[in-house]
């Protein structure tokens, strides 16, 4: 309790030395979502005009992690109070400036979207992420961070037995990761005091989803956010839709001419922050895959999943594209059969060849991989090659994240691919 304590009060510091605008701006975004209120068209209208674009946000063109770098080389440097970095899982990792504002915003976001999942301030939460940060951070915020740069049995031991000794309340972090914790918490039938899960960064099927939530007997709650713009959606309960943030996030999904996706269709995310004053962000193309699940008065307030990158798109032997998390099942479901829960990768490494990492734990029946290669030739084709490798750890990318599932062939085999 005495943590808990010091939390809040150093929030009400913290608060208090900005003016009180962390708990203004709280307030307003607690009372826009609530009521169910649309972004102001006038409002997105004015940000334009005012960083110096023409016409309506349909008519501007898409941004990339390029042009928001090249932005930066021109920026005030006096505006700036912070910087959030990107993890660069495919290679592109970046920072985007963050002025006094523009921060305080993001706290109210998170601290609005964290009490809707379940979460209150200055509960002890295990956040688990890519990197380090200091101890006093830690003590401030009662987090207990837990960097999975491997995934070991005596790692996995560590993490839980720091869940029980500091009675830690939530998890928020990889989903990939919080299932070997709810695996290893199952099978050694431990005791715990974690009431909430808050998926961050990763796609997760549906099996394991529910593995977790029934492993853990706890709530469960998907988050959709990246460090350029912070929160872009949320579940409001297990399993439902992802209703996005309406205070600052505008969120399109387009088809490949650029055009809104109908309900029910899959599209490329894209995402303008009316909170981003230094470098504006306008129609910033964060390489995601969504299905829209519900516009209003032409505004998308609600995604029905998120399907991962373009750059985890998976193809059959003959160039066709396939929804990657249709694959799962092909694969979890033999797995699971055999009572087999540990962590899987599936990658595709060329036009025919695919590799299916599976991290060890014990021997798998002959007749569970044939059956799952027979799944994955179905619908690959028959000509697809498919490897089995046994690891130790499912290597992360330099985020942290483990994808479930990757394209790993050569760029040029990609781009040929990409315009059948």
């Amino acid at each position: 309790m005495m943590k808990e304590h010091i939390v809040k009060g150093f929030f009400a510091l913290y608060n208090k030395l900005q003016g009180g605008k962390v708990i203004d701006e709280f307030k307003i975004i607690r009372v826009k979502h609530n009521d169910g209120q649309l972004i102001d068209p006038n409002k997105i209208s004015k940000y334009l005009l005012n960083n110096g674009y023409n016409g309506p946000l349909e008519a501007q063109p898409l941004m990339t992690k390029s042009d928001i770098s090249k932005k930066l080389e021109t920026v005030d440097e006096r505006k700036i109070h912070t910087f959030a970095y990107t993890g660069g899982s495919y290679g592109e990792p970046f920072k985007i400036p963050y002025s006094k504002q523009r921060s305080i915003i993001r706290t109210a976001s998170f601290k609005y979207f964290n009490e809707l999942a379940g979460y209150s301030l200055g509960e002890p939460f295990m956040l688990i992420a890519a990197k380090e940060k200091p101890k006093w951070w830690q003590f401030l915020r009662n987090e207990h961070r837990f960097v999975p740069k491997k995934l070991t049995q005596d790692k996995l031991k560590e993490a839980v037995q720091l869940i029980v000794k500091k009675h830690i309340k939530v998890i928020i972090g990889f989903p990939s990761v919080t299932f070997e914790l709810a695996n290893f918490i199952q099978k050694n039938k431990i005791k715990h005091s974690i009431g909430t899960v808050i998926f961050t960064s990763e796609p997760i099927d549906e099996l394991k989803r529910n593995f977790i939530k029934n492993a853990l007997n706890c709530t469960v709650i998907d988050r959709y956010s990246n460090e350029e713009v912070g929160l872009i959606a949320q579940q409001r309960e297990f399993g439902g839709a992802y209703y996005t943030n309406r205070y600052n996030v505008v969120v399109e999904l387009l088809d490949n001419e650029l055009k809104p996706v109908k309900e029910g269709e899959m599209g490329r995310v894209v995402v303008t922050d009316l909170a981003a004053d230094i470098v504006p962000i306008v129609r910033y193309d964060t390489g995601d895959l969504a299905i829209a699940k519900e516009y209003k008065e032409g505004q998308l307030i609600a995604l029905s999943s998120i399907s991962g990158r373009v750059a985890e798109q998976l193809f059959c032997t003959n160039g066709s594209p396939i929804a990657s998390l249709a694959l799962g099942p092909l694969i979890h479901k033999p797995l699971t059969t055999a009572n087999y829960y540990h962590q899987f990768q599936f990658a595709q490494t060329g036009l025919k060849n695919y590799e299916l990492r599976i991290k060890q734990g014990w021997d798998l029946p002959k007749h569970v991989l044939d059956t799952i290669k027979e799944n994955l030739i179905k619908v690959l084709g028959d000509d697809a090659l498919i490897a089995t490798l046994f690891l130790e750890d499912i290597k992360p990318q330099p985020s942290g994240k483990r994808p479930i599932y990757k394209n790993e062939m050569l760029t040029k085999c990609t781009d040929t691919l990409l315009k059948v």
